[in-house]
């Protein structure tokens, strides 16, 4: 077969040759919004990158997996990356159901459940959850300083007030604070926040299609970060976002940012349909233990919530002064930003910045006054939708505010630079006389006058950094005696039960070791049950679960009248046993659990059971047709029964799961499946293929425009 013959420009068949050297050219255009070196980029982000480094370590940067801070809320926000590592590389399954909190409860639903961002699911898959968790965190640092550079530049900053913005963030006392307590799936979704305000504003002025997908992915991480209330956060700051774009756009594009802005928002909850689906579900089902918080306690006067911003003294974390209530605040950043944000006005003579100076000051007003709800019309809000009020530390709105606050500060600092650069322009130092020729050799003063403001910067930046680093980077580790003592009860007793850790109320430190031992803790309520669980303890239940083993100090944890003692850790801590704990799976007179008669340990039959992953319980069991099978794990929405791998009916008894038995030996098989998880993650997957082809396409038909050569 002959070859096709080419003419000079292209191809036999009328098409357009690829010319040699324009292939680089067409990809450089295509990626040039991201990648500019020319302007500084890769500098600045490099700079970003090292002071996130030098930040973290050696707190987050360490690969010891029992070297955990434990200074706030560490522990209990280390069972979801855990229960993440059990599932994945344990058993090689996606958590949906949690076995080793209470009774069990749908991880699917849970409101704080952030398996579904990658930046925390990825490196806990790679490196396990202790581990993975550290660096997922360390990572969500750098993508706070990346993203506040990123909003700089769509606002139209340049230069080292961009870069000043973005160090700033970073080490900020607000994100500091959420690491401190423990506030780890807080933390995730703070540091998406500014790609979030960038990305709207950016995407809705343009044209193409690429952007429309690339501004829905930092708002779907955000949501499938497990911050509670971040969508309502979202929603009211994109909406001022939208509407200052569509009061300020022309009237023939006023109708285009609205459609390009709903386009974002459809496939924002397309993305993350996996993750709210299940929530909608869930919602009836499950229930807070925390009440609304009607006083909002953490709300101030927009005056006092400034002074926030620039007290670093450490006694400030818990002062209940200026309206604060309850304490657990800090929002450092120094004295620089305010005062840099005032000066912001005097740059709204310049055309470029009027636009992004009146933008930046609406969303930081708004924050300001979303966060002052009790002296600001805000609270007539509230009152009309009294939902709200469950919204508690309303102060944490101020981590938010700090964003378009540094983008203000950054307009005033450029407005500062520039005159300095001005002024030293127009003054020169005369270095050498004037020659023959009448010509004198000067020195421009330009950095006479802009060292001291470079310099002012360096070290108020340089004191937020220690101060914040001091206060929120504090090392610690995991509860030694913990994992020895539940690791001594995994080895006394191999069956499956419901442990008690700490008596009435659950002893924090110690969970991390049960998750690492696959070990359910009947105590272990993080202001979330389901309701069910309500009916299943009231006092005319026939039967309840509860724990077959107890740990805890004697004088502040109560036990059952028969519990034995088995032995003692660290001279302080007891392990008990309860002889009349019900166990976990058993099989029970039909007649008797209809009857709604208590049911005792000497009525009953014991079953084996074991855990197979978080998503399946297995039970091999002896009985006959007269006989029900009882498994103490709440029943929910989505449980499936194979009795032999064949299908079955689950028929729940007292809110926790059950079967009718079979006559003989038989294996049943529970096995979570809910089916609004599963349409979530079809609708999901088809929005992850529809964006990617977006942004595919835009970027080769970029592409495509630089590298043809047409036709002569």
């Amino acid at each position: 077969m002959s070859e096709t013959p080419e003419t000079e420009h292209g191809s036999a068949t009328g098409k357009p040759a690829v010319a040699p050297g324009r292939i680089r050219r067409g990809l450089r255009a295509a990626f040039a919004p991201l990648f500019d070196a020319r302007r500084g980029v890769l500098l600045e982000w490099t700079a970003i990158l090292l002071v996130g480094i030098v930040y973290c370590h050696p707190t987050l940067l360490n690969w010891d997996p029992l070297r955990l801070p434990q200074a706030g809320e560490h522990s209990e926000s280390a069972t979801l990356p855990l229960l993440a590592e059990i599932g994945l590389t344990r058993y090689g399954e996606i958590p949906l159901w949690n076995p080793y909190m209470l009774t069990g409860f749908p991880h699917v639903g849970d409101f704080v459940n952030h398996f579904w961002n990658p930046v925390s699911t990825i490196p806990i898959l790679l490196f396990g959850g202790i581990n993975g968790m550290k660096l997922s965190v360390f990572l969500s640092f750098l993508i706070a300083g990346w993203g506040q550079w990123l909003f700089a530049h769509v606002f139209g900053l340049r230069g080292i007030s961009r870069l000043w913005t973005a160090l700033l963030f970073l080490v900020s006392g607000g994100l500091a604070l959420l690491w401190r307590v423990g506030w780890y799936e807080l933390l995730l979704g703070a540091a998406w926040f500014p790609l979030c305000f960038a990305g709207v504003w950016w995407a809705i002025r343009r044209r193409d299609r690429s952007s429309i997908a690339l501004a829905a992915l930092p708002i779907a991480i955000v949501l499938a970060s497990g911050g509670g209330y971040y969508p309502f956060y979202l929603f009211g700051t994109l909406s001022v976002l939208v509407l200052l774009a569509a009061v300020l756009a022309t009237s023939g594009t006023r109708w285009s940012a609205v459609r390009r802005a709903a386009g974002i928002a459809l496939l924002s909850a397309a993305l993350v349909a996996v993750v709210t689906l299940p929530w909608i579900d869930s919602y009836r089902l499950t229930a807070r233990d925390a009440p609304p918080a009607v006083e909002q306690s953490g709300s101030q006067s927009i005056p006092h919530a400034m002074i926030n911003y620039i007290v670093g003294e450490p006694e400030w974390f818990n002062a209940t002064v200026l309206g604060r209530g309850g304490g657990w605040s800090w929002f450092y950043i120094g004295w620089l930003p305010l005062a840099a944000a005032a000066l912001a006005p005097l740059a709204f003579r310049k055309r470029d910045a009027r636009v992004p100076i009146l933008v930046l000051g609406c969303l930081t007003l708004f924050l300001l006054a979303w966060h002052a709800n009790r002296h600001t019309p805000f609270r007539h809000v509230y009152d009309l939708i009294p939902w709200l009020y469950n919204l508690r530390f309303v102060e944490r709105l101020l981590i938010i505010a700090t964003i378009p606050l540094l983008g203000l500060a950054g307009w005033g600092l450029f407005h500062v630079q520039s005159r300095l650069t001005r002024w030293g322009e127009d003054r020169a130092v005369t270095i050498l006389p004037a020659d023959r020729k009448g010509k004198a050799s000067t020195v421009s003063l330009k950095w006479a006058f802009l060292l001291p403001f470079l310099l002012v910067l360096f070290f108020s930046t340089r004191h937020v950094y220690r101060v914040n680093k001091s206060f929120g980077l504090v090392d610690g580790r995991l509860d030694q005696k913990s994992i020895d003592a539940l690791r001594f009860l995994r080895r006394y007793d191999r069956s499956l039960y419901y442990t008690n850790v700490g008596g009435t109320f659950v002893e924090w430190k110690w969970t991390p070791a049960a998750y690492m031992l696959e070990m359910p803790i009947i105590n272990f309520q993080y202001n979330r049950r389901l309701r069910s669980q309500d009916k299943q303890r009231s006092p005319d239940s026939p039967f309840s679960a509860s724990a077959k083993y107890i740990l805890g100090l004697p004088e502040r944890t109560k036990t059952p009248s028969n519990a034995t003692s088995i032995r003692t850790f660290g001279g302080d801590w007891t392990l008990w046993h309860d002889p009349d704990a019900l166990p976990f799976a058993f099989a029970a007179s039909r007649s008797l659990l209809q009857s709604r008669r208590p049911v005792r340990n000497e009525n009953v039959t014991i079953a084996a059971a074991r855990l197979l992953g978080p998503n399946q319980v297995f039970v091999r069991a002896v009985g006959d047709s007269s006989l029900d099978l009882v498994v103490l794990v709440s029943d929910y929405p989505g449980w499936k029964l194979f009795i032999d791998d064949r299908p079955a009916a689950v028929r729940p008894i007292n809110g926790y799961l059950g079967a009718a038995m079979r006559p003989g030996e038989h294996e049943y098989r529970f096995v979570f499946r809910p089916r609004f998880y599963l349409i979530g993650l079809v609708v999901s997957v088809c929005a992850v293929i529809a964006a990617g082809g977006l942004i595919l396409a835009d970027l080769l038909s970029r592409a495509r425009r630089f590298v043809a050569v047409p036709p002569a």
